[in-house]
């Protein structure tokens, strides 16, 4: 396997792992969370495919070679390599921003907890509170993966 291939593969799958893990570990258990129930299935589908099935597209497209191009209409898709790009720079922006996020939303918690002078630090619990330090820091090497592959 050549290095682009390799790192789309992998980039593409960690996108995936850190996105479950974030929810899994972390986000799912904030104190005053929306209810999961309350969501409708057009909404569950379309997070279900944004977070877990897109972000493989691209490593689909990069094992099938150049004749994955010919799955794509030429008029929608100007070829895989341009196509693989665009969804590149799309999940190094959403993984750079979900990195950023996850540090602001750290940050502004300890702020509250010290200006309210809380014994606890965080509205998450202690467990996704631990985990939300290594799903940032997956997050970060994720979106420097798809950073690599647009400017490679």
């Amino acid at each position: 396997m050549s290095n682009l291939l390799e790192v789309t593969v992998a980039a593409s799958s960690a996108t995936v792992v850190v996105n479950f893990a974030s929810w899994w570990f972390v986000w799912k258990h904030e104190r005053g969370a929306q209810d999961q129930n309350s969501r409708d299935l057009k909404d569950q589908l379309f997070w279900i495919g944004f977070s877990y099935l897109l972000p493989l597209l691209p490593a689909i497209i990069a094992v099938l070679g150049p004749g994955g191009g010919e799955i794509f209409s030429e008029k929608a898709v100007y070829g895989t390599f341009g196509f693989v790009t665009v969804l590149a720079i799309l999940f190094g922006v959403l993984m750079t921003g979900l990195s950023i996020s996850n540090y602001g939303w750290i940050k502004r918690d300890r702020e509250r907890a010290s200006r309210q002078g809380e014994t606890i630090e965080s509205r998450l619990p202690d467990g996704a509170k631990k985990h939300l330090y290594w799903t940032s820091i997956l997050t970060l090497f994720t979106a420097i993966a798809w950073w690599y592959l647009v400017f490679a």
